[in-house]
């Protein structure tokens, strides 16, 4: 199989470090790696064969690396904002991507919900208030209380929140929208249940569940992640149940060639589907944390599929993995952060980072990019995995000295 490829470039966008493993497996299968990322100097710069600092709204220079390099393909890690551009770019030079409108139902909320509600998927029920539309106006037609309120077109936890009446809506209503691209915000019913998540690949229209994931997050009106563990904590019937009303969904968006994160809640009455993400998971999820357990690499998978080559999704273990974010006090200074690299070496460590540097100021979590580090274990027990992570974050929150 690597022979085939074995010389061609792939396009890859993004080099900070949820990229770190998809530049890594490309090298391993022998492509030419050309990275574009908009910072001048991050952590995947020294990995990548070629790399250009390219903002991710310049079409035309990304356009321009592309054909300098003659790529095969595009693809990404764990990102959100390139996808339009990206599924243009494909439109454009005949790449193996999402079409433009698949792209633009799995990144807008409520195209999404239409989506699924159309094909008849189950999932929350919400309206939409756009811009220039008075919110106290238009709650009357929203459904009970409480509520989450979401804007249009975010991701990473940004301006979501939880909501027990209108006058908090009211509240949220402008910081939600400062995170969606036009102003429009979504509110939508609150299930009451389990959260998980389903990490996917899909080739030819044939979808291939490789693992479920349990998540954890803060405490409302935030639903910020402060964990996630593989695999989840499911019965085979609830797996059968979710994994169902998953290519469902991916189905109903029209996701064809792609890695695919669904988050999905499990209520009294079967699975609600939350949203999809048609990419690799963030968090890490689709790398270190699914390798870990399962032995299957989604971003070799993830590029193999945008060259149009069958994926290797064969699982060679059944372990646990479990990722833990730490949190930081609130309103101090990092003055110093220490070498992690004892925690490194500690038994089931597959990963662990300190994302705030000296002079950073810490502040409250209350979207991802708030998070202050995070630990990824690995282990053969539930017990083994949740006991890791739990003393090793609390180890690597001492790394960070703060006044």
């Amino acid at each position: 199989m690597r022979s085939e490829i074995r010389g061609k470039s792939i396009l890859i966008f993004g080099a900070g470090l949820n990229q770190l493993e998809l530049i890594s497996e490309a090298r391993k299968l022998g492509l030419v790696t050309v990275v574009v990322d908009p910072q001048p100097d991050p952590p995947g710069k020294p990995e990548a064969d070629f790399f250009y600092r390219v903002e991710g709204s310049d079409y035309d220079a990304t356009r321009s690396v592309a054909l300098r390099h003659s790529v095969s393909g595009i693809v990404t890690g764990q990102m959100e904002k390139p996808l339009r551009l990206m599924a243009r770019l494909a439109e454009e030079l005949g790449f193996i991507f999402n079409s433009p409108d698949v792209t633009e139902r799995s990144t807008d909320k409520w195209l999404m919900k239409e989506s699924f509600m159309a094909a008849g998927v189950s999932c929350a029920e919400g309206i939409l208030i756009r811009s220039d539309e008075e919110p106290a106006a238009r709650l009357k037609a929203a459904p009970a209380f409480p509520v989450i309120i979401k804007p249009r077109d975010a991701f990473s936890s940004r301006g979501v929140f939880r909501c027990c009446s209108p006058e908090e809506v009211l509240s949220y209503v402008d910081i939600s929208r400062r995170f969606a691209t036009a102003g429009d915000i979504l509110i939508e019913e609150f299930i009451h249940g389990r959260e998980y998540s389903v990490e996917a690949i899909t080739f030819r229209g044939e979808t291939t569940i490789i693992q479920f994931t349990e998540k954890f997050t803060t405490p409302y009106p935030t639903t910020v992640e402060t964990g996630h563990l593989q695999p989840a904590g499911l019965t085979a019937v609830e797996r059968e149940c979710i994994a169902e009303v998953v290519v469902r969904a991916l189905r109903a968006l029209g996701i064809e060639n792609s890695a695919s994160h669904t988050e999905v809640m499990l209520t009294a009455n079967g699975p609600k589907v939350i949203e999809v993400g048609a990419r690799l998971g963030g968090d890490f999820i689709a790398s270190y944390l699914t390798r870990s357990s399962t032995g299957v690499s989604m971003d070799r998978a993830a590029i193999q599929v945008a060259l149009g080559m069958a994926p290797d999704l064969r699982s060679d273990r059944r372990d646990y993995s479990m990722i833990s974010f730490i949190e930081l006090p609130a309103g101090k200074r990092v003055v110093r952060v220490h070498d992690t690299g004892d925690i490194a070496a500690m038994p089931g460590v597959v990963f662990a980072r300190l994302f705030v540097r000296p002079g950073d100021i810490t502040e409250p979590v209350t979207h991802s990019a708030h998070r202050a580090g995070c630990v990824i274990v690995a282990g053969s027990s539930w017990m083994e995995v949740t006991e890791r992570a739990w003393e090793y974050s609390k180890l690597l929150a001492k790394k960070a000295e703060l006044i």
